[in-house]
Parts: C-alpha cells; structure tokens; sequence
C-alpha cells in the first residue's frame, strides 16, 4: 500500500475521530485532527474510489451539522450565563415615557464581618 493509498484510510480515521471529539466536546482534539485532515486530503490518490469518497463525504456533512449544533449550544450557553450574571445587579426596564429603568439589584455595599 503506497503512502498515497494510506490517505484515504488515513482520512477516514480523522473525520471518525473527529465525529467522537465533537460529541464530546474536545475542541483540543478537534484542532489536531483537522490538521491531520488536511494533510491527508492533500496527500490524497484522484484515483480514490468513489464509494469510499462518499461514504467520506456523508461523514463530513455530518460532522459539520453537529458542529453547527455544538456551536448553537455554545451560544446559547453562554447568553444564558450573561442572563445569570446580568440579573444579579438588577433587571433594566422601561417606565411609560421609554426611558430606560433599573430594577433590583443591591441597593447598597455588601461588607463582610470577621
């Protein structure tokens, strides 16, 4: 088996790693492998057979729907911490003129007795 023959196996085994890291959520991982990726689709055979470049394809796609969706919780996560966080100093609302108002939130310093 040439070096360019092992490509292909090569490539498979990135995106099958890739699939795993994304579920669980390396993102350390998932930068090597892309790396490991792209040297092996570079170094890839035009004579590949079909069958295994799209079975490799469909792994691709599937890959890349899980990282638009790991990417969605990423975001959702992290308004949700800014939520938190914001509503510890008080809430802004508006009052009927549309001037913009706080609500809650400590009202003065908080000091600690030892």
């Amino acid at each position: 088996m040439t070096h360019r023959e092992n490509a292909i196996e090569r490539l498979e085994t990135a995106a099958k790693e890739t699939s795993a890291a994304i579920r669980a959520g390396d993102f350390v991982a998932m930068g090597e492998l892309a790396l490991r990726a792209e040297t092996a689709l570079a170094e890839l055979d035009p004579q590949t057979d079909a069958t295994r470049l799209t079975a490799l394809r469909d792994l691709a796609g599937r890959n890349a729907l899980a990282l638009q969706a790991a990417a969605k919780g990423i975001r959702a996560a992290r308004r949700r911490l800014q939520e938190v966080t914001t509503v510890r100093t008080g809430v802004q609302t508006y009052d009927n003129t549309g001037k913009a108002q706080k609500i809650g939130g400590p009202a003065g310093t908080l000091k600690a007795r030892f």
